[in-house]
């Protein structure tokens, strides 16, 4: 059982030296990397919660945040999780809170709350959400990316508009 709860983590989708990590690493390179000062497995609420200074390694991307959740679908029981299981297939969201920072082929995103859908593809920024790639950015209310057809929007509201700084030298060096 306990193999196979640390199989199913290795597989999940997603995010440093600490006094005491957590530290989760994939057995090749193509693998996920997770580290945070606790771990928490929540079997009654499908939930796995990383906490502090939670840092996740992939080969497309890095996440930094203050916590992680991931919420397993329900009847993704742990027997169920092996290393031959879809990455995604028993994960409902990813949730990454507090101080979040996404970086991956040259772009970053910066929010204070990140949530991943995995069944959709969709990645949800809030709480002040910003996208940066070289000198350009965007920011508002909340921005919705679609991976799965590689477009976006970004919401804006009374409070906060939609901006946008966009530098036209080049590829935006």
């Amino acid at each position: 059982m306990q193999l196979r709860f640390f199989s199913f983590i290795l597989a999940l989708a997603l995010t440093a030296q600490f006094m005491v990590p957590v530290n989760i690493q994939a057995e090749d390179d193509k693998g996920t990397e997770i580290t945070s000062r606790d771990m928490t497995f929540k079997g009654r609420e499908n939930l796995v919660v990383f906490s502090g200074d939670v840092y996740v390694r992939r080969p497309d991307f890095e996440l930094w945040s203050d916590k992680l959740y991931v919420h397993l679908k329900s009847g993704a029981g742990m027997d169920e999780a092996t290393p031959e299981s879809g990455e995604d297939e028993n994960i409902e969201k990813i949730i990454a809170q507090g101080e979040v920072r996404i970086q991956g082929d040259g772009r970053e995103g910066r929010s204070g709350l990140l949530t991943y859908y995995p069944d959709t593809e969709v990645v949800e920024l809030e709480q002040d959400p910003k996208l940066i790639e070289g000198r350009n950015t965007v920011e508002g209310e909340k921005i919705v990316l679609n991976l799965k057809d590689n477009t976006s929007r970004v919401y804006g509201s009374d409070a906060r508009r939609v901006r946008v700084i966009f530098h036209s030298d080049g590829d935006g060096q």
